[in-house]
């Protein structure tokens, strides 16, 4: 065991990073909680990403990772950004947790 080789993506501290900047861009988002009230639909769907995120940094599992990349496509109803994360200047915030879900993705967990 101790003469195997691991390969760097499947080292934990990868996918735990993508995890960990999952968290810090849905932060910067929730900061601007707030101002995303008015928008009910979009609220919502940022309700359900928190939840399946918490579950996704607990368990670590494809199905929560599946789940968030199907309430990622809220954010781009008609397949452009919700104006509300350009008005609020989020768009590298929803980028960033774009690329980590598509990092994730690419893995198995």
């Amino acid at each position: 065991m101790a003469d195997e080789i691991v390969k760097f993506d499947d080292l934990p501290s990868v996918k735990r990073g993508y995890i960990e900047g999952l968290k810090y861009y849905f932060s910067i988002i929730l900061s601007k909680q707030a101002s995303l009230i008015e928008f009910k639909d979009l609220y919502q769907s940022l309700t359900k990403f928190g939840y399946e995120l918490e579950i996704l940094n607990q368990e670590q599992d494809m199905a929560s990772v599946d789940a968030l990349s199907e309430i990622n496509k809220d954010f781009y109803p008609d397949g452009k950004m919700h104006s509300a994360f350009r008005s609020l200047n989020l768009e590298v915030a929803l980028d960033g947790i774009s690329e980590c879900l598509m990092c994730l993705k690419k893995r198995v967990l």
